[in-house]
């Protein structure tokens, strides 16, 4: 479905954001800004990381970091993990070096489905639900919608076996270990006293306080859980999402959008001082999105897995130009290397791609317990990244996974 807005001459140009034809700022029905400002989770830099000294944001670190955090001794240092609906050892890089480090924890604990390259080296798979044994409110992206719009869902069937919701999961270690969780203070203090209010009784309560809500009936039509439960399709908040709401979400002083922090122009100033690339790797890999993938979480279906033929495949997409200069032609096998490691898997050539450019998409590889994810085969293509955490972009900790200089060889 395509979508048009009918805009005036120069709504465009300058002067267009948070106006309409221009970028706007949603309105979520749960406060999520509030929440983050009333936890104290909404952090950058209040702390740095052991190694690399890398700020936090909202209170985490960079997992480019977790495996020397694992593997160097000292205060501080990393004994226990839990691994919730990821698999780090595929999507992270350096894979090898957190495969190995891995094994040096204490207590290494994954809630999954399914036992993934991470739980297969943990002390304990606890099973997680899946999306039709659980309750939902898709929280994150309430303030994403052009249209606002808030739906719940129940569940469809019951847990199998032993699984569990995750947050009754989170609630049991909890307790059993004297903790609260939760993000706001308060919950963490009822949780201390004995008191533990479960995501429904929170979500109601949210709802209810928030800019739709019913103010527990202080306003008529409101929304709050028990109307949202009446509407199983969910419910339409308003025709767009409203303008004029950037001033609420800045957060300096001052009220303005500061466009050159010092930081950020100071990282300006050393990437434009940064060293050329190696010399020998001519081509920069870059990631793509695939229809039927979404990270590492969609391979072990077997509808999605279907290719006309047979079986889908995880290929390296390179343009026409730069196969013939380097011997390849489509359906090739070929060895794609970096500074860091190299991979091994088919060539599409394809004229979508923009010439010196190599796209390979990410999360392939499975080497756990998924049958069909297994079968699939496919290479991770995080071995090609920089596993030094001295690499990593210095203002988030991000690591460069697109761009990185490689080149390409057939294999005969």
């Amino acid at each position: 479905m395509t979508t048009y807005c009918r805009v005036r001459r120069g709504e465009l140009g300058r002067g267009s954001l948070d106006r309409p034809g221009g970028a706007i700022f949603g309105e979520s029905p749960i406060r999520v800004d509030e929440i983050l400002r009333l936890s104290g989770r909404a952090t950058y830099g209040r702390a740095r990381s052991r190694i690399g000294g890398y700020p936090d944001i909202l209170g985490t670190f960079p997992a480019g970091v977790m495996a020397e955090e694992i593997t160097t001794p000292g205060r501080g240092r990393l004994r226990a993990l839990l691994v919730a609906a990821g698999n780090p050892v595929l999507t992270v890089p350096g894979s090898a070096a957190l495969d190995a480090a891995l094994d040096r924890l204490d207590l290494l604990v994954c809630v999954d489905m399914y036992v993934s390259d991470t739980a297969r080296k943990a002390d304990y798979v606890l099973p997680a639900t899946s999306f039709l044994e659980r309750e939902d409110l898709p929280l994150p992206f309430l303030q994403l919608h052009l249209t606002p719009y808030v739906t719940w869902t129940e569940p469809v069937v019951p847990p199998r076996g032993e699984a569990r919701q995750e947050w009754q999961i989170f609630d049991e270690l909890a307790r059993r270990m004297g903790l609260g969780v939760g993000a706001l203070r308060a919950q963490r203090l009822a949780h201390r006293l004995g008191v533990r209010p479960t995501p429904r009784f929170l979500v109601d309560a949210l709802l209810r306080t928030g800019p739709y809500g019913d103010w527990y009936g202080l306003r008529r039509g409101g929304l709050s859980l028990k109307r949202l439960r009446a509407h199983p399709h969910g419910i339409v908040l308003a025709d767009h999402q409203r303008t004029g709401r950037l001033r609420r979400r800045v957060w300096h002083k001052d009220r303005r959008v500061h466009l050159a922090p010092p930081q950020i122009a100071a990282e300006i100033d050393r990437l434009a001082a940064a060293p050329e690339p190696p010399p020998g790797y001519p081509l920069r890999l870059i990631g793509i999105r695939e229809q039927r993938s979404h990270n590492s979480w969609m391979h072990n279906a077997p509808a999605l897995m279907r290719a006309k033929g047979g079986t889908r495949e995880q290929v390296a997409r390179v343009h026409p130009e730069d196969a013939a200069g380097h011997g390849l032609q489509d359906g090739d096998r070929c060895r794609i290397s970096s500074p860091h490691g190299s991979v091994e898997l088919p060539v599409k050539v394809t004229d979508e791609m923009t010439p010196g450019t190599v796209a390979v998409p990410h999360g392939w590889g499975h080497r756990g317990g998924w049958r069909v994810a297994n079968a699939a085969g496919g290479v991770n293509v995080n071995l090609l990244a920089s596993p030094d955490p001295g690499d990593l972009e210095p203002l988030a900790g991000m690591a460069h996974l697109n761009g990185v200089p490689v080149r390409i060889a057939p294999i005969r």
